[in-house]
C-alpha cells in the first residue's frame, strides 16, 4: 500500500498526469481531493512511526555463556568514560551487543566514533532500525 502511495505521489509531483509502461501509456487523472487524501495518509503514517533507520556505534558484540555479563561490564566501563551518552545493551539471539548514539546519518556518528575508539579500539558504526525519532534534538 505504501509503495503504491509513493508511486502515485511521485507521478503527481512530476505533473505529467500519465505513466508510461514500455510502449503503452496509461492516462491517470487525480482530483484535488484524492491527492489531499493521499498526502494526508502519507503524513499520518510517517508521523505514527516511532523508530527510523539510523546509525549507532557498536562497542561490543559477543555470544556464549559469559556474553551477557561481558556486555554489562562494557556498558559500565562506557558509562564511566562517557556519562552524557546513551548506551544500549541489546540481545538478538545469540548475540549480546552494546551500542551508543542515535544518529540519522553515518557521518553524524564520526566525531563520537573518534572519541570512543580511544577507549574501545574495536568499535565501529552500524546501521540500526531501532533509532527512536524522539532521540533527535
Amino acid at each position: 500500500m505504501m509503495d503504491k502511495t509513493i508511486a502515485i505521489l511521485f507521478a503527481a509531483l512530476l505533473g505529467t498526469g500519465s505513466l508510461a509502461a514500455q510502449t503503452k501509456k496509461a492516462e491517470v487523472e487525480y482530483s484535488s481531493v484524492q491527492l489531499d487524501s493521499l498526502v494526508n495518509s502519507f503524513v499520518r503514517d510517517n508521523s505514527e512511526m516511532q523508530t527510523i533507520d539510523g546509525y549507532r556505534i557498536q562497542i561490543y558484540s559477543g555470544s556464549g555463556v559469559k556474553a551477557k555479563s561481558e556486555a554489562q561490564d562494557v556498558k559500565n566501563k562506557f558509562v564511566s568514560a562517557f556519562p552524557t551518552e546513551r548506551v544500549y545493551v541489546v540481545y538478538n539471539a545469540p548475540f549480546w551487543r552494546v551500542r551508543t548514539g542515535d544518529f540519522r546519518f553515518r557521518s553524524e556518528a564520526l566525531p563520537l566514533l573518534d572519541k570512543v575508539k580511544r577507549q574501545f579500539p574495536g568499535c565501529y558504526t552500524v546501521r540500526d532500525n531501532t533509532v527512536r525519532k524522539k532521540s533527535f534534538k
